[in-house]
């Protein structure tokens, strides 16, 4: 099927072709951008944790049929839906790696997408999930795209069950499905509850797009009716501003959601209606709600068919935090079930079920055709199948889904594409645990893609679809931007090898143990995960710091490896002078005060003994002590915060997590103690009091109360709002939460705006909201600022005045700095 061949029911489909101020993100495999079809197309690839170049493995042909469904230009053999449109290619999925990836890579992809200006966002890809909900850093993500108004579109799956997977199942997603040549839902598809709201059926069997080396396959799936609908919600955007409109993604989903054709059943609890989702893809219907115009008339009509619509983009989920086994790039079951446990801290992961190349079978070269493939008939091309594909049998437990159907046509022939060996023949597929079946259409053979194959190619500098000439990435490559980061978290590290491992436990001294009881000392072995003795070793030896991969972690999961910034000056194993604003006197006061003090002359021996050190890595190794002492220890450390910009590199751990590494800048550094923290705050409240008139006195009991509000508050900062540090608002928000100094003077303003309000002013406010946006106001020059607002209630009384505190940060550098004082007004946001 041409997918182009939806649009013809429009009044002039050959003029809907999208718009170039209109952005497309496809997060999927590598896509060969070499390939005819994009020649002329303005697409881009965004610099992702995958760096390979598209080779010939199963995600390299995921991710270029997808995004060839939607850029595929207008003289090419394989026209998409949208060729106008801008593109960006993220790469999430790799070959070799069986497709699968963490909700936290995902994530990241979803929020770089943003920052680079995506409207839609196609995922041809998930999670199972029994509830559906994602893990927080993907949900949150999620709901910033609803925030900023960016539509994402993502496959139900494939397991052919009442089941849900994330991101697909988010009331926020549009949900799609495949349906057959005939507009019946094909029987892969999974079809949980939540889809009534938010999911519709596109058309999804034997989809004509291009393969990895300039050929063409028909693949079938909903992994390719996701970007169907993304190119539609693309074409209506466009639509929209053909009309003088601005473009509204979230308008384009809802049009497509409420204009999608009625289940043909009686009872939408009815098996059969469940599987229909919301409705079936009516492209005529949703353009006509799109660009008629805004009557009375029109204005009623649209209210009323509102009522008998799905409202899932009007819905937000908040707190969802589940976990599961992963996202898999055709949206199926994982091929090799991973347990997990509410216990189990090791990152989820998401499967591809990649379809399999024989171990002793290459998969066929681009420009090149077996022999099977030239002997085998070729069916006359068509624009639309006069006769149904067969439809691969219903997945069962082990199954694959995402059936990819492949079509020989003549120019195929002559030009080379993925095809089938000759060993495979119909009737006679070989689908392993973790593989999806490759079945032909015509004529009929069945391949599979190996998923433990090498990738392709030479790894280039800037993998531009595997061209290293000329090629405009994102991230670092050709002089284009630098991922800024600033995220907060705790400092923890990893060996990433059982060499590495085994070297520390060479390296590393006996432990001398003293036995309580008054015995004999006794000498063991060191304990490499006591951060304790690797502090003292680090200390002694601080160059085997760049030997650990240090991670900065939230909760129990790695967000990112830690590298220091070059070095440009050392420091000792801690500061001789602790102040670093003190003034020479204080400074030769001190020296004095040293010399003629036996234990202090020893302490600054001591310091000295010990070689000079990065203050990056002095930091981190101070940390991994510090947070593992009370709360109430004056060294405790409750989180890190890490200025620093995102490089071209990944660390890959012990465990097998593979993840972005980060050059820490020493600016910005700081660690940070929470007791410390809230027992400033209340100092400055019991000075606030002692200059009423009369003078206040806090009792204990007040004292509490004050010390549970500021702990709550900051709870609510650091862990409802917790986030990868990756875009300007993040950045922003997580600037404002531990700038100590700026926001220590805030909070205690904040507890204390009954004073503003009138009322009773001797009880504290508490903290309702935080919310950032882009400030309408910044200074020039390549400045990226942000304001953050406060909002503070009384929680004795929900009708009394919100008080509002206003802090604006730039934060184009990876250290946020803040611009004019504070400011305060009466009501929230």
């Amino acid at each position: 099927m041409k997918v182009r061949s939806i649009l013809r029911d429009l009044p002039a489909p050959g003029e809907m072709l999208g718009d170039p101020d209109v952005c497309i993100a496809v997060l999927d495999g590598p896509v060969d951008l070499t390939h005819p079809c994009f020649e002329g197309a303005d697409v881009k690839r965004i610099d992702t944790l995958v760096r390979d170049p598209a080779g010939r493995g199963a995600m390299s042909l995921h991710g270029t049929h997808v995004a060839s469904l939607l850029f595929g230009q207008l003289e090419s053999s394989a026209v998409g839906l949208a060729p106008r449109c801008r593109g960006l290619i993220l790469p999430i999925f790799q070959d070799g790696r069986e497709g699968r990836v963490p909700q936290l890579d995902l994530a990241r992809a979803v929020e770089r997408a943003m920052d680079e200006g995506a409207h839609v966002i196609n995922i041809s890809g998930g999670e199972r999930s029994a509830d559906g909900q994602a893990e927080s850093m993907l949900d949150r993500a999620l709901r910033m795209c609803e925030d900023r108004g960016v539509l994402v579109v993502a496959a139900v799956g494939n397991d052919g069950c009442d089941c849900l997977q994330a991101p697909a199942a988010a009331p926020s997603v549009l949900a799609v499905g495949a349906a057959d040549i005939n507009g019946a839902p094909m029987e892969a598809n999974n079809w949980g509850i939540a889809y009534r709201e938010n999911g519709v059926l596109a058309p999804g069997q034997a989809i004509e797009g291009a393969a990895p080396g300039g050929g063409l396959m028909a693949l079938t799936g909903s992994s390719f009716a996701t970007p169907v609908v993304s190119g539609v919600a693309a074409l209506l955007m466009a639509e929209q501003l053909r009309h003088g409109d601005k473009a509204d993604p979230l308008a384009a989903g809802r049009a497509i959601l409420r204009t999608a054709s009625d289940p043909p059943c009686s009872s939408p609890d009815d098996y059969e209606c469940r599987r229909h989702l919301a409705g079936q893809l009516d492209v005529a219907r949703a353009h006509q709600m799109i660009t008629r115009p805004s009557t009375p008339t029109n204005d009623q009509a649209l209210a009323a068919e509102s009522q008998t619509r799905p409202t899932a983009f009007l819905t937000r989920r908040h707190d969802a935090v589940t976990s599961g086994v992963g996202v898999n790039a055709a949206g199926e079951r994982p091929s090799l079930p991973i347990p997990h446990s509410a216990s189990d801290e090791r990152p989820t992961t998401m499967d591809t079920n990649a379809a399999h190349f024989a171990p002793n079978e290459g998969a066929p070269e681009a420009g090149r055709t077996t022999e099977a493939a030239l002997e085998a008939p070729s069916p006359p091309a068509q624009e639309e199948p006069q006769q149904p594909e067969p439809t691969p049998p219903a997945a069962e437990a082990g199954d694959t889904n995402d059936a990819l159907l492949v079509e020989a046509s003549a120019s195929e022939q002559n030009e080379g594409s993925h095809r089938a060996p000759a060993s495979h023949a119909a009737g006679s597929q070989e689908v392993s645990s973790g593989s999806y079946g490759v079945a032909a259409a015509a004529p009929p053979a069945s391949a599979s893609f190996s998923v433990n194959e090498p990738t392709a190619g030479v790894r280039p500098s800037c993998g531009c679809g595997g061209s290293t000439s000329g090629c405009q990435c994102g991230g670092n490559g050709n002089g284009a931007h630098q991922q800024v980061i600033y995220a907060i978290g705790t400092i923890g590290y990893d060996f990433g090898t059982e060499a590495r491992r085994d070297s520390f436990r060479q390296l590393m001294p006996n432990v001398v143990i003293t036995d309580p009881a008054g015995g004999p000392e006794k000498e063991v072995q060191p304990n490499i995960y006591d951060p304790a003795q690797m502090r003292a070793y680090l200390s002694k030896y601080p160059t085997e710091s760049r030997h650990l991969i240090w991670t900065l972690k939230a909760d129990a999961t790695n967000l990112y490896a830690l590298e220091a910034e070059p070095a440009v000056g050392m420091d000792w194993d801690r500061p001789l002078i602790t102040n670093p604003k003190a003034s020479a006197a204080e400074i030769s006061e001190a020296a004095t005060e040293t010399a003629g003090n036996t234990n202090k002359l020893a302490e600054f021996v001591e310091v000295l003994s010990y070689p000079p050190v990065s203050p990056v890595y002095r930091t981190f190794r101070d940390a991994i002590v510090g947070q593992t002492l009370g709360e109430n220890d004056p060294n405790y450390v409750s989180r890190v915060s890490i200025p620093g910009v995102l490089t071209d590199r990944t660390a890959r751990t012990f465990q097998g997590e593979n993840l972005p590494v980060v050059e820490v800048q020493s600016r910005g550094l700081y660690t940070w103690n929470e007791a410390v923290l809230v027992q400033a705050v209340i100092e400055a409240v019991k000075q606030e009091y002692k200059k009423r008139k009369p003078p206040v006195e806090l009792d204990e009991g007040k004292i509490d109360t004050l010390k549970t509000t500021i702990r709550a508050l900051l709870d609510m900062a650091y862990w409802r709002f917790r986030n990868l540090g990756q875009t300007s608002a993040d950045r922003a928000m997580n600037a404002a939460g531990t700038n100590a100094f700026l926001v220590g003077s805030e909070l205690k303003d904040g507890l204390l705006s009954a004073k503003h309000v009138p009322g009773k002013d001797d009880n504290f406010y508490a903290l309702e909201s935080i919310k950032v946006a882009k400030s309408t106001f910044c200074r020039p020059g390549g400045s990226d600022c942000q304001d953050v607002y406060l909002t503070f209630f009384d929680p004795e009384n929900e009708r009394r005045a919100r008080v509002t505190y206003l802090l604006t940060f730039d934060v184009a550098l990876p250290l946020p700095i803040p611009i004019g004082p504070a400011h305060k007004f009466i009501g929230g946001m």
